[in-house]
């Protein structure tokens, strides 16, 4: 009786079990593992972290979504042996596999800043975006007693997608909890690298959205270069080359991520704790492992760069990976990663944002791509759980 073990109630776990469930034989073993029992729609934890939804709308509980077949192990993964097909826990026994599919996730990347683990607040999961908006909310709240301005300051560290999606649900809640708590306006500065935000889109969108943060008082300061989180600062160097600090009581950290550390942990040829796969998502010399997600290096035929690690490609990649191990399994040939995307979306808060769509990269832009956002994320929560799933969970606020 083979078993196939997935690791990661994620993106890409989530729709692997779901097609592995449809194309096994009923007497194979099928065990799913995560270290919660509660998938989080992460693509969301900006939301979160700026108390503009209520956690549970973003979240389910995967054992009610998975088939009775699935064995459910709530554990924390230690380490992987892929030679003798073996996964170790720091709370579980070891289990055996004849098939792997890891999708393990990622972790915030603090690129080696000083002081950046111990200063900044990340935004990894549920818990830890939960615990951004409950620190500017402390901090606003005390500012009553303090009269510290440093109180009502918050630096996002980072203009990529997750840092700009911040951003635009910021300038909705901030104003709403200084109003709660009769203080003065909150000031919310960005510092970024790169002298440009947001290079998977044109510059009319780019543009766009710049203008947003200008009209809603957020202050970018682009060709920032951080070299240090200080308790309570942000040390920086500026577009031209001037040691600066920015005072705040609130730092939260987007800079990057990385795939899991258990890749590297494991010994895996990795990079960022991302393995460059196969084209048909195994891995080199071990055609019954597949690694998938945020832990993965997917290469697109042009083999230029690998694919973004977005929910798109790792629902993709999730369900060719049990695809392909129903092919094993059967005795036929595995078969290549094939991504078509569907466009790129980013929200400007609950009624404003960009996107590229289509294969012609077709912009949308303001009320109708914060919409189409919506609909992204309900298809997400088809495609990973199930209908009812949507019915509960689903952003149907689509017209305001």
């Amino acid at each position: 009786m083979p078993t196939t073990l997935v690791l990661g109630g994620g993106y890409a776990g989530m729709r692997a079990i779901k097609f592995l469930t449809k194309g096994l034989p009923s007497s194979d073993q099928l065990i799913l593992v995560d270290q919660t029992p509660v998938h989080t729609e992460k693509t969301n934890l900006h939301e979160v972290a700026a108390g503009t939804i209520d956690p549970e709308k973003i979240t389910y509980r995967i054992p009610t979504v998975i088939a009775k077949r699935v064995k459910f192990v709530q554990a924390t993964v230690k380490t992987v042996d892929v030679e003798s097909k073996t996964v170790q826990f720091e709370d579980h026994p070891e289990l055996h596999y004849d098939y792997l599919v890891l999708a393990l996730g990622f972790q915030s990347e603090t690129f080696g800043v000083p002081g950046a683990d111990e200063n900044a607040l990340p935004m990894d999961d549920l818990a830890t975006s939960k615990a951004v908006y409950q620190h500017i909310k402390d901090q606003v709240k005390d500012y009553r007693t303090t009269k510290d301005r440093n109180d009502l300051k918050v630096a996002i560290c980072g203009a990529g997608f997750t840092g700009i999606e911040l951003l635009g649900e910021l300038t909705q809640s901030l104003p709403k909890l200084s109003a709660k708590y009769q203080v003065p306006a909150i000031k919310v500065v960005c510092l970024e690298r790169m002298p440009s935000i947001l290079p998977m889109f044109g510059q009319e969108l780019r543009d766009y959205a710049m203008a947003f943060m200008e009209k809603h008082n957020v202050e970018m300061r682009l060709g920032s270069v951080i070299t240090a989180i200080k308790p309570g600062a942000v040390a920086y160097t500026d577009a031209n080359d001037v040691e600066q600090e920015f005072s705040a009581n609130t730092i939260v950290w987007t800079v990057g991520v990385s795939g899991s550390h258990v890749i590297a942990d494991s010994g895996f040829e990795q990079r960022r704790n991302r393995v460059t796969v196969e084209p048909d998502l195994s891995l080199t010399d071990h055609p019954e492992v597949f690694i998938v997600g945020d832990v993965a290096a997917v290469m697109p035929p042009d083999g230029k760069r690998p694919y973004p690690t977005t929910a798109q490609i790792a629902l993709a990649c999730g369900e060719q990976a049990a695809k392909n191990i129903i092919a094993l399994t059967a005795g036929k040939t595995t078969a290549p990663f094939d991504y078509k995307s569907s466009g790129t979306v980013a929200s400007l808060s609950d009624r404003d944002g960009i996107g590229e769509i289509f294969a012609n990269k077709r912009q949308v832009k303001g009320y109708p791509a914060s919409a189409l956002k919506k609909v992204i994320t309900d298809r997400s929560l088809l495609e990973s759980a199930h209908l009812s799933t949507v019915f509960s969970k689903g952003r149907f606020d689509l017209y305001h």
